[in-house]
């Protein structure tokens, strides 16, 4: 079975180098031939970026081979390009072959926690519980996959952290009680159940693990207030004040003020699906970090960093400039299509904080 397979992908191989260097070539001549004629598909392949984007597509198709054939069920992890393909917004229909593949790897932690996560970015929480609760019986010791299964089952129940949340996101700070998103929802989660006096003690530590001028430090200083003013007053509970998913570092951080143009306001509703996200400059095409929101939401101010990363190996501070994007998509599906609605800004730097993204442009 092996060799049937090494012949595969040898033959994959083969495939890739005649396209680098013997195809384009070809096709280059025939361009050549006939400049007057319209640009369409011939004009793309044979431009300046060809050599690129033929080689990222043979590297793409190499490592879904390798994964889809090659993993055996020993095997503890999924290959990070095939991880880095099958969690892309843009490739978000190999969820599916990653699920299934899943389904004959059961004791693949990690696969299932790129597969949960997966769902999560797509609003999808109901489909992701099953695999977060699969990723942590096989990797039970992980407070940031703890921290976001807590993070995950609570939005599946009207954002409610009481019961199963809470204690999960105990056990995820007794291994690690420095880590910020854990703290602020436990920090959350004690206010809603009423007991503002461990909501406050919660947001103090995060309070001094976050820069204290940032953005994150005063909407911290905000829930303490209102804690410590539920406390003392004794009144009927409020619901506490909104803090960011996981407070981030100024320098790792941009701050994106996403609208929508005036003219395009008439072809969304307000529960149209957003999607913002910043994307490497040049490399993979699925985005660093995502956030989800609704229409309703714009104009709204985003901060995209570590906590928002679609991998945790591959995260906004470890790029110097990205490209910033927003996304109203009417079928709720990250992957975008025709009519949605559009923005972007490229050669963003890593720790702006007053990007302004207007969605202008309708995808063709």
């Amino acid at each position: 079975m092996n060799t049937i397979w090494l012949i595969i992908a040898g033959l994959i191989v083969v495939v890739a180098i005649l396209l680098l260097f013997f195809l384009l070539p070809w096709l280059r001549k025939q361009q050549a031939k006939s400049p007057q004629e319209p640009k369409g598909v011939m004009a793309l392949l044979t431009g300046s970026n060809a050599t690129a984007i033929t080689a990222g597509l043979a590297i793409c198709l190499f490592a879904l081979a390798i994964y889809f054939s090659w993993t055996s069920p020993g095997t503890t992890s999924v290959p990070e390009t095939a991880k880095e393909i099958g969690t892309s917004p843009e490739h978000s229909a190999l969820i599916k072959s990653l699920s299934e593949r899943l389904e004959q790897n059961p004791n693949d932690g990690k696969g299932w926690a790129m597969l949960a996560r997966s769902y999560a970015v797509l609003g999808q929480y109901k489909e992701s519980l099953p695999a977060y609760e699969k990723a942590v019986n096989l990797i039970p010791n992980d407070p940031v996959l703890l921290v976001d299964y807590a993070e995950i089952l609570a939005a599946a129940n009207g954002k409610n952290l009481q019961g199963k949340p809470t204690e999960i996101l105990k056990s995820a700070l007794l291994i690690d009680p420095n880590n910020i998103k854990g703290l602020n929802l436990i920090g959350i989660a004690s206010y809603q159940a009423g007991d503002y006096a461990h909501a406050v003690s919660y947001w103090e530590k995060l309070l001094k693990l976050v820069p204290p001028d940032s953005p994150n430090a005063k909407k911290v200083k905000a829930s303490i207030a209102a804690a410590r003013k539920q406390e003392a007053s004794g009144g009927a509970q409020q619901p506490p004040p909104r803090v960011n998913r996981q407070p981030a570092a100024g320098a790792t951080q941009i701050g994106v003020m996403v609208k929508l143009s005036p003219a395009l306001a008439g072809k969304v509703s307000p529960i149209d699906a957003v999607f913002v996200f910043a994307k490497a400059m040049s490399g993979p095409p699925m985005p660093i970090a995502v956030i989800r929101a609704q229409a309703r939401d714009l104009p709204k101010r985003f901060a995209l960093d570590d906590s928002t990363a679609m991998m945790p190996t591959m995260k906004l501070s470890n790029f110097k400039e990205v490209m910033v994007a927003a996304t109203i998509s009417k079928s709720g599906n990250a992957t975008q299509q025709s009519g949605d609605l559009r923005g972007e800004i490229s050669s963003v730097k890593v720790g702006a904080d007053n990007v302004q993204l207007i969605i202008d442009k309708i995808v063709p």
